[in-house]
């Protein structure tokens, strides 16, 4: 299962690298750990992991013997129909060659449908070493915002996002810090504030 509080890692195989980018369309609009947890139940529970079995091979056997989105939403996983749609995509375009996890650009994955350039570029900063992207989520935008910079309350597109990743990336830099290593701080940070009880 994702562990959103140690998910970086840039050793991960075949299999996992599918789970993590599942993963990431999960998280859209979801608090992380719910969307590790409700993924983890569908993807075990279909014998994802099992022998020769992938989580890619495992939606594309969804889709084809069962309703995929109504699938989802048994599992907790929301905007089911638009995620399904992410998901069929992602496995379609693995098996036809058109998409490798391991060297897939960030415009690679924003051509999925559902793949915004928040989702495409957490993928890219946790699965590869020296990733210069940055992931603006709701924390991520929180801790901008505090810094004093002008942001929207909502993850922007286009310009307005690479304008904000770059100062992400000076940010990190100027903390010392891989961007991975800033954005997982920043996460851990903000999530535990957000969190009831959290200190």
């Amino acid at each position: 299962m994702i562990d959103p509080e140690k998910v970086t890692n840039y050793n991960m195989i075949d299999k996992q690298l599918e789970e993590f980018i599942l993963f990431w369309v999960c998280a859209a609009g979801k608090n992380g750990r719910t969307a590790a947890r409700c993924l983890n139940n569908l993807l075990t529970d279909m014998g994802a992991f099992y022998l020769n079995n992938t989580p890619f091979h495992t939606i594309l056997n969804l889709h084809a013997l069962f309703d995929l989105p109504q699938t989802l939403k048994y599992y907790g996983i929301g905007c089911y129909n638009s995620k399904a749609k992410s998901f069929y995509e992602l496995a379609v375009a693995k098996f036809k060659g058109e998409l490798d996890l391991r060297t897939c650009t960030a415009s690679d994955l924003e051509s999925i449908h559902g793949v915004g350039p928040k989702t495409a570029r957490c993928f890219l900063l946790h699965s590869r070493k020296n990733a210069q992207v940055a992931g603006l989520d709701t924390h991520m935008l929180k801790h901008l915002k505090k810094l004093g910079y002008d942001v929207p309350k909502s993850t922007p597109t286009g310009k307005k996002y690479l304008d904000l990743e770059e100062k992400v990336l000076i940010l990190a830099k100027e903390a010392g810090m891989t961007p991975a290593a800033y954005d997982l701080k920043i996460w851990t940070e903000y999530s535990v504030k957000s969190t009831p009880g959290g200190k």
